[in-house]
């Protein structure tokens, strides 16, 4: 009778160790035991430090934008009130009582009761959380004012959401209008088209031009207008396969920015996030160079953050930050580093940030108003002027047969 395999199934472990000349290393290696590990580390002449199971990956589904506004403002407004961030966590979860909400409160609460760090606690559990979080909660610790970091990330989120909200009434008639007007034509093109097609076979006479070429494309319209559908879909599909592996910024950067009059809207809404991101950083105490690496992460605009590395450049080598538009910038506004000179001598940076981030919402909010006033009129000539054509091209031939009778 064959024995079962006793062998311990390999599992992932998480070690700290010494080299023989006191350098420190971190790193992770896979073996059946933690001894077993411990063992392995020493085989290769290292002090082991500590040796943990590493934590299996966080398969959860990300809180969506308003469930994670709500759990950050009500974090925010528990540490205030002076309570401990674990009970703060599991007080909200009681609040929301179910759903993706209450689970992550409590699997960060149950991380802070085993001792783990609050920063390390919310990287354990990444995937519930914007990329950027346990950063910003960091440096929120870091600088001795947590809920003043948390009140400023819902500040930020809440320009953020208004932003998007603004943008999606923007489209919301257009594409209620166009998909109308596709059913519409859909249906000339299977009933109406079909019908008149049978009663002009019986004039025994040339059409003109314009019928015959409606009932030329009208069969084939359902053909383009499925392929348009699995166009938009997979378009569709694209546009979430990115967001969900967090490369979303990439769409905006190479297709939106590009596009005329949206891709207005968009670039003052990624000035105006940057902005909120950085003073963000600044006043949660972080040196400016890594706010400004932090805000740049935060927008998921690798353009961009190429761009704000002459920032860094700038502050590293003592020059003035005024000049970095020397060589030259795509989306870097130059009254980001001028407002940057004008602040160092006031000493007020985040109150500048602040301001600059106003006065870029406030033209991402009215380049989105005046979107209506372009797309509505435009929109209602092409509708108006399709179905004018259509009208048209199917009494066109009866026009012809009257003033053939008549004459």
């Amino acid at each position: 009778m064959t024995q079962p395999d006793s062998t311990p199934t390999p599992a992932q472990f998480r070690y700290e160790a010494q080299t023989p000349d006191g350098l420190t290393v971190r790193g992770a290696l896979e073996a059946a035991t933690a001894a077993d590990a411990h063992t392995k580390l020493a085989a290769l002449g290292l002090r082991v430090l500590s040796v943990d199971p590493a934590p299996e990956p966080d398969k959860t589904t990300p809180l969506g934008p308003d469930d994670f506004l709500v759990f950050n403002q009500q974090l925010a407004h528990l540490t205030a009130a002076g309570l401990p961030v674990e009970r703060g966590l599991r007080l909200i979860a009681t609040d929301v009582k179910s759903g993706r909400l209450a689970s992550a409160a409590n699997a960060v609460a149950a991380e802070l009761e085993k001792g783990v760090p609050l920063k390390d606690a919310f990287a354990r559990h990444a995937s519930r959380f914007p990329s950027l979080y346990a950063r910003l909660v960091d440096a929120g610790i870091k600088a001795a004012n947590l809920p003043a970091m948390l009140f400023n990330l819902g500040r930020h989120l809440e320009l953020i959401t208004r932003l998007r909200r603004a943008l999606w009434r923007a489209f919301s008639y257009p594409v209620a209008v166009t998909t109308i007007l596709s059913l519409v034509l859909l249906y000339i093109s299977l009933v109406i088209v079909p019908m008149f097609t049978e009663i002009f076979r019986d004039f025994h006479t040339s059409l003109p031009a314009l019928t015959q070429f409606f009932l030329d494309v009208g069969p084939l319209y359902p053909a383009f207008l499925a392929t348009v559908a699995i166009v938009v879909a997979a378009l569709l599909l694209i546009v979430w396969a990115l967001r969900v592996t967090g490369k979303s910024g990439f769409l905006v950067d190479q297709i939106g920015l590009r596009l005329p009059v949206i891709g207005r809207v968009l670039h003052a809404n990624l000035i105006a996030r940057w902005c909120d991101s950085l003073r963000l950083g600044v006043e949660a105490g972080l040196d400016l160079p890594r706010a400004i690496s932090l805000a740049s992460e935060s927008t998921g605009s690798a353009r961009l953050a190429h761009e704000t590395t002459r920032l860094t450049d700038a502050l590293a080598a003592g020059r003035p930050i005024g000049d970095i538009h020397a060589g030259g910038s795509d989306l870097l506004p130059a009254t980001v580093p001028a407002a940057f000179e004008l602040a160092s001598r006031a000493g007020d940076l985040p109150g500048t940030l602040g301001m600059l981030s106003r006065m870029y919402e406030e033209q991402a909010e009215q380049r989105l108003r005046t979107l209506p006033a372009i797309i509505t009129p435009t929109l209602m000539i092409f509708v108006g002027g399709c179905i004018a054509l259509t009208v048209i091209s199917m009494f066109l031939p009866l026009v012809k047969l009257i003033q053939s009778v008549s004459g």
